[in-house]
């Protein structure tokens, strides 16, 4: 079977899988490796061997640019520490702390067992943060579970390939590695952040959908590609540049239409790689290979996790003892212990892998990945929804507000047929005085929801959150356009950012 052809089929058994997992509430990250284990022991397709090349070139760059683009700014600075703890120190304390595990309890050579921890520390929590989205989730804790799998993707990933150089050219430098480390992250973050202004202020002079889009997708690839020319981090540099589209270039340079087609597309490209990826994460677990590693799987699962909880705790323990406000609290802290689940990209590492003693680390993160999005996975998404169960109000609230939305936009747009000549007066005045009279009822409904005092101060929150945001957007514009001095900008921010920060901890 052609390759091309292997593809589209896999595509429709993901959609089929999409598909099914609606009717039957199944996580579908994991259901599709389920699917790809099944096609893998039946040997229905072909495997598909994917290279290093193709992996760093092509699939990383899509799905880190998808995440930083989604990634609210505003948030991901207020919990700025947390996250930027996490995925520095904690990837550094998971690295070493499951290399010297692997070592000692394996008698896997040094450098090898750094390897698999580089690999396996990256995470990848999709199906909790889908689960998040659909719940009362705090935003702090969904934004500090999503920050850190962005960043430690790209820490994991530069840490992987300074030690696979290292096994390659039989030498170990911790020194210079460490050094390494820093002068590629810090590259990677200059570059991006160029990059990613460059394209947000060519945007700005364009007013057209398809072109717009095309520009970030070329800014994905490009990003990398320039990065590792460098030879400092692609993936840092695809992550700072997707924050700046994501944060600047989709308010200030892109009309709302454009900011549709911008997500849709995005949210696209990743769902057919994530689709792509973990079937073949379901494939290319061969399960005698398993068999025949399954001491060294069930010694790799609890290491890991341990590792997990050795940088997890102690980490956000030390933050709170600094922090007068906006505590983690201790559930939150089991839900990003065991939130740290793992898929796309340490098998997307592992499947690039061509290195003796291949098979023994190839397996290894199957076996944890596997145990991850299946064991951790559909215990957390359980956990998540008894802890974090909605409120009935809330819902009642949304469902209103979703309700006076629609109405106010539909009286919107008849309205605007009347102007247009599109329908008469006389039947457009008809239609408007149904909407009325809906609109009034839900106004009802909201006021009476809003008597309960909870529901009110988080609205109140919200809205706070809405006005400061907005005045930020008109004190940067007032500033690009020389209406005010960049002192006087500077001090406006700041003054708005510590408002948008007491806010954030009353949320």
């Amino acid at each position: 079977m052609e390759l091309l052809e292997e593809i589209i089929v896999l595509l429709l058994i993901s959609c089929a899988v999409g598909v099914l997992v609606k009717y039957i509430r199944f996580p579908y990250t994991i259901a599709l490796v389920l699917v790809g284990l099944f096609v893998g022991l039946t040997k229905l397709l072909p495997e598909i061997k994917l290279t290093e090349e193709l992996v760093f070139f092509l699939i990383l760059p899509p799905l880190l640019f998808e995440g930083a683009i989604n990634t609210e700014l505003e948030n991901f600075k207020n919990n700025f520490k947390p996250i930027l703890a996490l995925a520095t120190l904690g990837v550094l304390i998971c690295v070493v702390g499951i290399g010297y595990l692997i070592n000692y309890l394996l008698g896997i050579p040094l450098l090898l067992a750094f390897l698999f921890g580089a690999m396996i520390t990256p995470t990848d929590p999709v199906s909790v943060l889908a689960t998040f989205k659909t719940l009362g989730v705090p935003k702090k804790l969904s934004t500090i579970v999503e920050g850190e799998s962005i960043l430690n993707d790209g820490t994991g990933v530069v840490i992987f390939g300074i030690i696979l150089e290292m096994i390659r050219i039989g030498k170990a430098n911790v020194i210079a590695g460490i050094a390494n480390f820093f002068l590629v992250c810090v590259g990677g973050v200059i570059i991006g952040l160029i990059l990613g202004y460059a394209a947000y202020k060519i945007l700005g002079y364009i007013d057209d959908h398809l072109i717009e889009v095309t520009i970030t997708l070329i800014l994905a690839f490009s990003s990398f590609i320039i990065a590792e020319s460098f030879h400092v981090s692609g993936v840092i540099a695809v992550v700072a540049a997707g924050l700046i589209i994501g944060n600047y270039g989709k308010v200030f340079s892109m009309s709302p239409s454009t900011r549709i087609s911008l997500i849709t597309f995005w949210g696209f490209v990743v769902f057919m790689i994530n689709s792509l990826v973990f079937i073949l994460i379901g494939m290319d677990i061969h399960l005698d290979k398993l068999l025949n590693y399954w001491n060294a799987i069930l010694i790799a699962i609890p290491v890991v996790l341990f590792s997990r909880i050795l940088a997890v705790y102690p980490i956000l323990n030390v933050f709170n003892l600094f922090e007068k406000s906006g505590k983690i609290p201790l559930l939150w802290q089991h839900v990003i212990f065991w939130g740290g689940l793992h898929g796309t990209i340490p098998v997307a590492l592992a499947l690039s892998l061509d290195i003796v003693n291949r098979d023994v680390i190839a397996s290894m993160v199957f076996g944890v990945v596997l145990f991850s999005l299946v064991v951790q996975g559909i215990s957390l998404e359980f956990i998540v929804k008894r802890k974090f169960a909605k409120d009935e109000k809330k819902l009642k609230y949304e469902e209103v507000l979703g309700r006076m939305i629609a109405a106010k936009a539909a009286k919107q747009e008849v309205e605007k047929m009347v102007l247009e000549g599109e329908i008469q007066e006389a039947l457009a005045n008809r239609v408007i005085s149904d909407l009325d009279s809906i609109i009034q009822q839900l106004s009802k409904d909201y006021t009476k929801l809003m008597e309960d005092e909870e529901l009110a101060r988080d609205i109140w929150v919200k809205v706070w959150k809405r006005v400061l945001i907005a005045q930020k957007s008109a004190v940067i514009d007032s500033s690009v356009k020389g209406l005010i001095s960049e002192h006087v900008s500077d001090k406006l921010i700041r003054e708005i950012d510590d408002e948008l920060s007491k806010l954030q901890n009353d949320m």
